[in-house]
Order: structure tokens, then sequence, then C-alpha cells
């Protein structure tokens, strides 16, 4: 996410418990730190299967594809998903 969001409302909208979080950091300078936001996803949603903070996004999808049975949602800037179109597969 950008760090202009509001995470804290983004994470109590979309998270719930048992759900498995994989933050990576946005390719933007305007990006907020991924520790940073598992923190407060964790303490937002204090009951989830699992949250980790990935290096970058690739690193981020490949964790959650491998690591789940069960759909795999991505969602994000704008500028997550371009660089994610831009990047080969």
């Amino acid at each position: 996410m950008l760090s202009t969001k509001d995470h804290g409302e983004i994470f109590s909208s979309l998270l719930r418990p048992a759900d498995k979080l994989y933050l990576v950091p946005v390719p933007d300078p305007r990006g907020a730190d991924p520790q940073q936001l598992a923190t407060l996803a964790q303490s937002i949603c204090t009951k989830l299967g699992g949250c980790q903070a990935c290096l970058d996004p690739m690193a981020g999808l490949e964790a959650a594809v491998t690591d789940s049975e069960n759909l795999t949602v991505l969602s994000g800037s704008l500028y997550l998903v371009g660089n994610f179109l831009g990047s080969e597969w």
C-alpha cells in the first residue's frame, strides 16, 4: 500500500480470522513499509493465520501461492499491479 492510505481501515475491511497475509513493498517512493504494515495488521486482526513481510512483490506472490490450498487474493495499488504486469512470470 502507499503510505498515503488509511491502512487500518483497509485491514479492518479486508482481514478475517485465519487469513494469511503477505505484504510486499510497492515499487514507488510513496510505498509504506511492509514490516510496519504487518505489525499494524496483526494488531487489528489478532487471529490471522499468518502474516509475513516479503522483500519484493514476486517473493510475496510465490510465498502466497506455495503456502495456500485455498483461494489466493491479490490486492494493492495500481502501482503494484503495474509492477506485476510489467514483470516476466
